[in-house]
Parts: C-alpha cells; sequence; structure tokens
C-alpha cells in the first residue's frame, strides 16, 4: 500500500520517488506475497464454486503459459527496458489511465516473477533450485544493466533533471540488488529445508524397513 498511497503516490512525479514506487510496487511487494501463500489460503478458505472455478484457472493452459520463465522474464524485464528507455515513461506521466496500467503491469509480472522462484503456492513445471537461482540471475543481470543504460544515457526521457535521473538509477541498481540478494537468500532457505526434509524421510523409511537395526546415537555438534 505505501507505493500506491501519500507521500510516495502523491510525488511520483520526481523520479527517484517513482523509482523507489517502482522497487516496492514490483519486487519488494510481490516478494512478500510470493511467502505467504495467498492462492493456498485462498483455496482453503474459499466455498466450493469459487475454489473450483479456482482450480479451474489455476490449472488451465493460460495459467501453464503465464507460469513459464521465458515468459516471465519477457514480461518482468522487457516490460521494464520498453517502459524506461523508450517515450513510454514521459506518456505515463501525461496520462492517469497510462500510469495506473504501467503500475498494474509491473506489479503483476513482479508477482509472476517472486511466485516462480520463492513462491510459497504451488505451480506446475517449477524449475529446480539450480533452474530458479539461473532465472534470479538472469533477471538480476537485466535489471543493473537497464539501470546502467539510463544513467549513461540520461534517461528516461522526461524524468526531470539530469541528476535526478541519475539518483533514481543509482536508487534503481543499488535497492534492486538488496531485493535480488533477499530473493537468493530465501530460495537457498528453502532449498536447504527441502534437503532436510528429504533426509528425515529417508531416515524414517530406512527404519521402517529395518526396525530391527539398532540406533545409533547422534554426537552433539559444537
Amino acid at each position: 500500500m505505501a507505493a500506491v498511497s501519500p507521500p510516495v503516490a502523491s510525488h511520483d512525479e520526481i523520479f527517484p520517488v517513482h523509482v523507489a514506487q517502482h522497487l516496492l510496487l514490483a519486487m519488494a511487494a510481490p516478494l512478500l506475497l510470493a511467502v505467504s501463500a495467498p492462492v493456498t489460503l485462498a483455496l482453503r478458505t474459499l466455498p466450493g464454486r469459487p475454489r473450483r472455478v479456482l482450480l479451474r484457472l489455476l490449472h488451465s493452459s493460460p495459467a501453464a503459459a503465464m507460469s513459464r520463465p521465458v515468459t516471465i522474464l519477457v514480461l518482468d524485464i522487457g516490460g521494464l527496458y520498453g517502459f524506461y528507455l523508450t517515450g513510454m515513461y514521459a506518456a505515463a506521466e501525461r496520462s492517469t489511465p497510462l500510469h495506473a496500467v504501467v503500475h498494474l503491469h509491473m506489479f503483476l509480472a513482479g508477482c509472476l516473477l517472486s511466485w516462480l522462484l520463492i513462491g510459497a503456492d504451488p505451480i506446475r513445471r517449477r524449475p529446480g533450485t539450480w533452474g530458479r537461482l539461473a532465472v534470479l540471475v538472469i533477471a538480476a543481470a537485466s535489471h543493473d544493466t537497464l539501470a546502467k543504460l539510463m544513467y549513461a544515457w540520461n534517461l528516461p526521457s522526461g524524468a526531470g533533471p539530469v541528476a535526478a535521473r541519475h539518483l533514481g538509477s543509482e536508487l534503481m541498481y543499488y535497492g534492486g540488488t538488496v531485493i535480488e540478494v533477499a530473493l537468493a537468500v530465501i530460495i537457498m532457505a528453502q532449498w536447504y529445508a527441502a534437503t532436510g526434509r528429504a533426509l528425515a524421510r529417508e531416515r524414517r523409511t530406512a527404519r521402517l524397513c529395518a526396525p530391527d537395526a539398532p540406533v545409533t546415537a547422534s554426537r552433539p555438534v559444537a
């Protein structure tokens, strides 16, 4: 809510403030939503008919297409490049409906990326740990490259003084890096937890298959 509420929303014509809004709306908010498992919560609380409709949507062909890494990267990174490296930023500043559409696209594309990388909700054909890290590296490198291009070319046009554009580009670079590092930490924490659960299952299976085998007490680690 902070991204679309005062004082941020009422001063987003200032480019560094706009970039802060972008980081909140397209990166920080999707990260928090992804780890909160809203789809799972909805499936557990919705009544019968709405729950069946949601399940059909989740298992539909469009949903499967939208959850592919290539599609998500094109929507997320391609949208940012198209917005900041063309005249679309200036057009959005002049048009309130276009501005709202851009915000919605950034938020939804960020949600798709975060759901793919760290989402607690189940996703069809989600890549493994190394696949998700590869997607994150591509997205992070593209994001950093965009910030450097904006700084070098004094973009976007219509974003005020050059100093403001440079400050916004720096904020995008360093602020984006902080959130991307957080995503990487969550991916590795999920991998660690999943590995621990798999090891526990293997030990339970081994005890069931060999109930008379002696149990060796593990020595505590200092």
